[in-house]
């Protein structure tokens, strides 16, 4: 049942060829309602799950052949009849984060205008904006929520756990508009990226650059194919030797004001705050949000920060929901089967 329900697909996308000038291709898996099959006629709403960093189409694998559990439930035909789409995080420079970006191209064009109706034309998927669902944890998290936001009217919602700084007045431990150094904090202390949940640090920016510098085939992070690599290559603007322009100096940590000045473009609050008598009412009841306080990667001060303008919009007043739990980490929450259940719940109410 598992070979009968589980599709791979790999299409090569229009607008990413044109833009790079070779053939590009997007994955994806499909893992099918149990009862897809015995309706031929029938059509199902459409999940699109978004890994964190760099998930690949394949760790639906984990779901159907070792989650048993999960296995059990799914193919019990007491899960809700949806269609799950995991979607690839493989781009040029690492992650791509499915939006439209000056580095990596149009790969937000590329999800809503090609991909995402092939599939649903291929596995009759509903087609509609109210039968269209987004999720994800940490990059997942942030990418299911920008796209929610950018693209407003396709999904009918998105659940974000623990997503990525979703403002950069809290990039981590990093306020990018005000701070001058990535690296060292206002009182010379070295930045920590990284902790446990009772606080002690596990790793430090300097040092996690340090480790993406020699990844780069440039000797910096700029063409790491990691975390800040590809975070730089999503927000930041082109420079003229082909490379994402870095936010920060890769040897010194010192931020660059005009870079950091782009970075606004892909500040979810800031974009909110621009936009909100047009979103506001197109995003009611569509936001829903899980962070741990003690998120190993301290992102919960910028979801804090969300929370905070969100509760103070008005005309409409946000509805989002923003769960913030105490003594929790990365993505420690996170659940398939919660999030279909609370699927099911939208879609029956």
């Amino acid at each position: 049942v598992f070979y009968l329900l589980l599709f791979l697909v790999v299409f090569i996308c229009v607008s990413l060829s044109s833009w790079w000038n070779k053939p590009m291709r997007l994955k994806a898996s499909v893992l099918l309602p149990s009862g897809y099959f015995d309706n031929p006629d029938q059509k199902s709403p459409v999940r699109y799950n978004v890994a964190g960093y760099g998930g690949r189409y394949n760790r639906v694998n984990r779901q159907v052949r070792e989650n048993s559990k999960f296995s059990e439930w799914w193919f019990s035909g007491e899960a809700p009849q949806v269609i799950n789409v995991f979607l690839d995080g493989e781009g040029p420079f690492g992650d791509p984060y499915q939006v439209d970006s000056e580095n990596n191209g149009p790969y937000g064009h590329a999800l809503i205008h090609e991909l995402i109706p092939y599939i649903e034309d291929s596995y009759r998927g509903m087609g509609t904006a109210e039968t269209r669902f987004v999720d994800g944890c940490s990059t997942g998290g942030w990418v299911s929520l920008a796209l929610q936001i950018f693209y407003p009217d396709f999904f009918n919602g998105a659940f974000s756990y623990s997503p990525d700084a979703v403002e950069f007045e809290n990039y981590q431990t990093i306020n990018i508009y005000k701070d001058k150094n990535a690296f060292y904090n206002e009182w010379g202390n070295p930045r920590p990226v990284a902790r446990d949940i009772t606080g002690d640090p596990i790793i430090l920016m300097q040092r996690f650059i340090q480790l993406e510098n020699v990844q780069g085939s440039s000797n910096t992070y700029l063409n790491s194919g990691q975390q800040i690599g590809s975070h730089t290559a999503v927000y930041s603007p082109r420079s003229a030797n082909g490379l994402p322009a870095p936010m920060f100096d890769p040897i010194t940590g010192e931020i660059d004001r005009d870079v950091a000045e782009y970075w606004k473009k892909y500040d979810l609050k800031i974009h909110l705050k621009e936009h909100w008598a047009d979103l506001g009412p197109r995003l009611q009841g569509k936001i829903w949000i899980w962070m741990g306080d003690m998120d190993h990667f301290l992102l919960n001060p910028a979801t804090r920060a969300l929370d905070e303008y969100l509760k103070s919009t008005s005309d409409p007043t946000s509805d989002a929901e923003i769960i913030f739990e105490p003594m929790q980490g990365h993505c420690t929450k996170f659940s398939h089967r919660d999030i279909l259940e609370m699927i099911a719940d939208k879609l029956n109410n």
